[in-house]
Parts: C-alpha cells; sequence; structure tokens
C-alpha cells in the first residue's frame, strides 16, 4: 500500500511539473523568466524583464508574459498605458465595461492610460505577450482585484464563436480550391461532384457561377465555359431530386465616373499593398497587355462583388497551383494573399485541397513556392 501511495504521489508532482513548463506547441522566443503564482495573478505565469529603453525622464520598460491556460491578470491599469504584442498561443483581453477581445499571434493591443483591463491565456491554450510599459509618476501598473471565474469565462464564448467563423471560412475556401483546380484540369466528372458538395455546404449557384467565370483569366475561355456548363447540369440534376439551391445576389452595379484603367489600377494596389509606379517589364513590351490586366481583370472582373477579394485569391491561387510553369505569377497571389490577412496556414489547407484534387506532385510543387513566400 505504502509503494502504491509512494508511486501515486511521484506521478502526481511529475504532472503537477510538466503542468508548469510551457508545451512544445509554444514559441516562446525569449527565456520564460520569474515564476509567478498567486499574488497579482491567477494561475501561473512567467515574467522575463528584458530591457529598458532610455525616454528622457519617462523610460520604458520591455517584458515578456508567458501564461499558463486559463491563468490571468488582476484588474489593473497602466498610469502611462501599455502596448501589447502577442509572441504567440491565443489570450484574452478585456477593458472595465466592454466585451472580451479574443487576442492571437501577430495582434496589438494599446491600453489607454489608467483604465482598468485584465489580460491572460485563453481557456485552453498558453498565451505568450510582450509588454512595453511608460514608467510614471504614479508608478507603472496598479492593480486590482482579481478576474473573477465568471468574468474570465466571458471570454470562452467569443472564443469559440471565432473559430466557429475561422473554420466556416476555410471549409469554404477548401470548396473554392476544389472547384478551381478541378476547372483547371478540365476533370469535369468531378467537377459536377464538387459542385453539388460546395451547393450543400452553402454556395449559392451564383457564388459557384463566379468561382467559373473568374477563372476564364487564369484557365481560358474553354476551361470556363465547360465548367459552367457542368454546373448547369449539376443545378438541373438537383432539381429533378427535389434539391432547391440558392441563387444567391448578382454583382452590384458600378457606378462612377472613374476610366476604368484607373480603377483596375487601384484594386491591384489594394491587392498587393503598394502603390505602382509605371508598367510591368511585359507591359512595357506589350502595353496591350497592360490595358487588358487593369481594365478587364482588375477593374471589370475583380469589381464584381459576388465573391470577396480574398475569395477571387483562392479560385486564382488553385488553378495557378493546378498548372505547370506559372511559378511566378503564384509566388505573386500567394503574396497577395498574405496582404490580404489570409494566412500561411489557410493557404496550405487550400494547396492540400487541390492535391487532393490534381495530384500530390501540383501540391508539392505549390508548397514549395509557398514556402518561399513564406520565408521572404
Amino acid at each position: 500500500m505504502l509503494k502504491f501511495l509512494l508511486t501515486l504521489s511521484f506521478i502526481t508532482c511529475c504532472a503537477c511539473l510538466r503542468a508548469q513548463v510551457p508545451s512544445d506547441t509554444v514559441d516562446s522566443v525569449f527565456p520564460l523568466g520569474q515564476r509567478i503564482s498567486g499574488g497579482n495573478f491567477t494561475g501561473t505565469a512567467w515574467v522575463e524583464r528584458l530591457l529598458t529603453v532610455e525616454d528622457g525622464d519617462r523610460p520604458v520598460a520591455v517584458g515578456n508574459v508567458t501564461f499558463e491556460p486559463k491563468s490571468r491578470s488582476n484588474w489593473h491599469s497602466h498610469p502611462a498605458g501599455q502596448s501589447l504584442l502577442v509572441l504567440d498561443g491565443v489570450g484574452y483581453y478585456q477593458q472595465r465595461g466592454e466585451a472580451v477581445r479574443v487576442l492571437r499571434k501577430g495582434q496589438t493591443v494599446q491600453c489607454p492610460p489608467n483604465i482598468d483591463h485584465w489580460h491572460g491565456a485563453a481557456n485552453d491554450h498558453w498565451f505568450v505577450q510582450l509588454a512595453m510599459t511608460k514608467e510614471h509618476p504614479d508608478g507603472r501598473v496598479i492593480w486590482g482585484a482579481p478576474v473573477t471565474d465568471e468574468e474570465y469565462r466571458l471570454g470562452i464564448p467569443v472564443e469559440r464563436e471565432e473559430l466557429s467563423e475561422a473554420q466556416a471560412i476555410e471549409t469554404r475556401y477548401r470548396h473554392i480550391a476544389t472547384i478551381a483546380s478541378l476547372t483547371a484540369i478540365g476533370d469535369l466528372e468531378r467537377l459536377q461532384s464538387a459542385l453539388g458538395d460546395a451547393l450543400d455546404a452553402g454556395m449559392t449557384v451564383n457564388e459557384c457561377k463566379e468561382v467559373l467565370i473568374h477563372l476564364y483569366a487564369y484557365t481560358g475561355f474553354p476551361r470556363s465555359i465547360q465548367g459552367i456548363r457542368t454546373l448547369m447540369a449539376a443545378v438541373e440534376n438537383r432539381e429533378q431530386w427535389g434539391i432547391t439551391d440558392e441563387v444567391g445576389r448578382e454583382a452590384s452595379n458600378i457606378d462612377t465616373t472613374m476610366p476604368k484603367y484607373d480603377r483596375g489600377k487601384a484594386v491591384l494596389e489594394e491587392l498587393i499593398g503598394r502603390s505602382l509606379e509605371g508598367r510591368s517589364d511585359y507591359g512595357d513590351f506589350a502595353p496591350a497587355i497592360d490595358v487588358f490586366l487593369k481594365e478587364h481583370l482588375f477593374a471589370d472582373i475583380f469589381e464584381r462583388d459576388v465573391l470577396t477579394y480574398q475569395e477571387r485569391e483562392i479560385v486564382t491561387i488553385s488553378a495557378l497551383a493546378s498548372l505547370a510553369g506559372v511559378e511566378p505569377m503564384l509566388r505573386g497571389h500567394l503574396g497577395i494573399a498574405m496582404n490580404l490577412s489570409i494566412t500561411e496556414s489557410q493557404l496550405r489547407k487550400v494547396l492540400r485541397a487541390v492535391s487532393a484534387s490534381v495530384g500530390s506532385e501540383a501540391g508539392v510543387r505549390a508548397e514549395r513556392v509557398l514556402d518561399g513566400v513564406s520565408e521572404q
């Protein structure tokens, strides 16, 4: 009996030790620092004071804080405010009287001076933040009461709703990628099945139609028209089976006197995130193609609001990934997608859908291009 109790005690201690060490899934850029439990924190956190940035008589303290799941700070305020940068994981942030915000890697928060707030890890995620706090005659931080479990749990449904929305977007991207890649290679039998799956998942007939219309700019009229005919057959068959699909809205009218070339140039600048000066090398060599790209592709097509810019980039990337010899264009559109806040993780899932549709060779080729874009 004594041996059993000692063994049980040893296992419990090991489990406790493991709970005090961040998961391997957390990217701890800086040292963990001092372990803190209790006091001004609920649960366990680690604080590493990194450096002090001199700024006259009010230097800025920079520190790294790592929270285990469910741990959080007390309510507190900063007389001079505070800036937070999320380094990894998922966390919660709340200002007094406002809804809980879910924080993810790469996001920033500007805590206003003298405003009560708290921050910490999400319910089942570690959370790592970089905190920058300026000195003030009243001190850097004024601590308040602990965050109650009831207050903390208000963040859980917000996180779940955001996750549900993200999953819905990724599901939609997968259907778009499958339709685009099968259209690009002309596999009409599987395309008809994929279109049915997309309609079952909630895409409208006009959204599916718009994917196929968009594709003619990248795969040519023959592939696009064959895809549209396949959609016509799919909808007709479903009607015979008693399925009524939502048609969806048409593209809005463009009411502007702005020249079409300038409209297309403005759209392209928004996509790439910078201003354009002059034409590309091929545009100088063949000015007509520059006009067609600006006026037709980026004005006539991209301005059609049945699909978002992000969705149009998923269509484009999926088609280009299905074709050999167009890696420079694929690289450019992967960069555009990232500029439009499509994550690397989402893009890799899109490329896996392409690989499932057209074969692993295309998927591997596209993944290599994405690797290069991600490293830039």
